[in-house]
């Protein structure tokens, strides 16, 4: 029996090796600290420069309503913002549509506002579950304090600092929007004109937004991890996006050299074959 050659071997490798070695590239990568440079897309430096303009003190809803099935691309995207947010020293409350969003959400931003010293009730505080959100917004318009009552740890808002002097949605600056889908026409229908929609969708939704984007009713939108990659290039941080994008970039190379070796391989031994014939 002849020994196989080189090209048999490569041509026989046990698919179980592969993807061990596709799974040791995205962990390697995720845990690695590597900022690889970006594109900055337009949509991602207007949502930049409009949370830049707020000034300390101003007053951001954040409705998100995401779970767990989106959360390689919307958790990237609400770190991110929080870090710009805290930065900027504003102050900002959550509202979710999605009742697995409010405890996802929650310690989420427990977590980030802890390490950077932001205080619960004073700089922040989360509205807990809305079950409906377009009656939500219309309530918050006309009464906020009526609309949500209390925060989901029980405490009335009128009792947070962060809400004092607050009555309505129009003492808000901004509304961010994180979300899969489906929320963001809610929020340019029923808030009030002053109010600044920011958008952050997955990839495969965003391609609905840009007629919002263009027109005007939104002003910024991060798109997926790849736009949470961008975002936190232009604040200077290596987050989650940017390692997931990292993941993703060396596993779709990975994957492209593992394609042309075996293909490399069976020319070879086909090439073998022939002169052998």
């Amino acid at each position: 029996m002849q020994p196989q050659t080189i090209w048999q071997r490569m041509l026989g490798i046990d698919r179980r090796l592969l993807y061990l070695l596709l799974f040791v590239n995205i962990v390697v990568f995720l845990l690695a600290p590597l900022r690889m440079p970006a594109s900055i897309s337009p949509p991602v430096q207007k949502f930049y420069d409009e949370i830049e303009k707020l000034q300390p003190g101003d007053l951001v809803m954040i409705s998100s309503n995401w779970s767990a099935s989106t959360i390689a691309e919307n958790q990237p995207q609400l770190e991110a913002v929080l870090t710009h947010l805290m930065r900027k020293q504003v102050r900002f409350t959550f509202v979710s549509n999605e009742a697995q969003s409010r405890d996802i959400s929650l310690r989420l931003a427990e977590r980030i506002t802890q390490g950077a010293g932001y205080e619960y009730g004073t700089q922040w505080a989360h509205f807990g579950f809305v079950p409906n959100l377009i009656v939500a917004i219309k309530g918050m318009v006309n009464d906020l304090p009526s609309t949500v009552k209390q925060d989901v740890r029980g405490t009335a808002i009128t009792r947070l600092p962060v809400m004092q002097g607050v009555k309505s949605l129009s003492d808000y600056k901004m509304v961010i929007d994180v979300t899969p889908s489906g929320t963001v026409p809610n929020w340019i229908s029923y808030s009030p004109k002053n109010l600044v929609i920011l958008y952050c969708p997955t990839s495969v939704m965003a391609a609905e937004a840009y007629t919002y984007l263009d027109s005007g009713q939104i002003k910024g939108m991060i798109t997926g991890a790849k736009g949470a990659q961008e975002y936190e290039q232009l604040l200077n941080i290596v987050g989650l996006g940017t390692r997931f994008m990292n993941a993703i970039s060396f596993s779709h190379v990975l994957i492209i050299a593992f394609i042309l070796l075996g293909n490399f391989a069976m020319l070879m031994q086909r090439i073998q074959l022939s002169r052998e014939d």
